[in-house]
């Protein structure tokens, strides 16, 4: 985790902003959740790898962060911490504390007080909205794996290019990454400058993308 802070210092630059940084609860909690993202040598591997690794008897570092949790459709006892904290986090379920001192007239008292309250009772079977999510992080709207893969791709080629030093051409960019971008109208550009006019404006907006994607992730927004 140390090194990931490092990066998102150097990302933030002003200490204002990086104290602000250090004291949002929110970031924080992303942090703690995924841990140190640095890696050498192969990234797909490390990805994989991080992917993978058990983060807790029942879950996957990939399962942890963005699996909804499992859902039980029985009344039954609670022995594993995991399996709590995911009800915790589970708005379509409850969990009781019952003291087992107290008399089955005081648990039953309880119960119902609490079961009006926090539920009501139809018949048919109860079903989970499928809009709603229970994951620790989510979409927050669909995406198109091609068009974030270019759109991360262009942002590399751009930050390659400024950490030598160097001017990339937007539209040299987009000819090497074959970035094609179609006219609205007929679907075919009619000349070289309307081409590189719809380029730009298309590179222009990729990075955009991207720079408000990685800001965001700091957040717990996906994308």
């Amino acid at each position: 985790m140390g090194t990931s802070v490092k990066m998102i210092e150097h990302h933030y630059g002003h200490m204002d902003t990086w104290k602000r940084f250090k004291t949002n609860s929110t970031i924080q909690q992303v942090f703690k959740d995924f841990g140190d993202v640095t890696y050498q040598g192969s990234k797909y591997v490390a990805f994989a790898k991080r992917w993978r690794t058990k983060v807790s008897v029942s879950e996957t570092r990939g399962e942890y962060l963005f699996s909804e949790p499992l859902i039980t459709n029985k009344v039954d006892v609670v022995e594993n911490i995991d399996v709590a904290e995911q009800m915790i986090r589970d708005k379509s379920n409850l969990l009781f504390n019952i003291p087992k001192s107290l008399t089955r007239k005081q648990i039953d008292t309880a119960l119902e007080r609490i079961f009006g309250m926090e539920m009501t009772f139809e018949k048919g079977r109860q079903t989970r909205h499928p809009n709603q999510s229970n994951a620790r992080y989510m979409l927050s709207s669909p995406v198109k794996v091609e068009n974030m893969q270019m759109t991360f791709a262009v942002y590399g080629e751009f930050k390659l290019a400024e950490t030598a030093n160097v001017k990339l051409s937007n539209y040299k960019v987009a000819k090497k990454l074959g970035l094609i971008v179609h006219s609205k109208v007929d679907d075919k550009l009619t000349d070289v400058a309307s081409e590189r006019r719809a380029i730009s404006v298309a590179m222009t907006r990729k990075k955009k993308t991207a720079t408000d994607a990685i800001a965001n992730i700091v957040k717990g927004i996906f994308p």
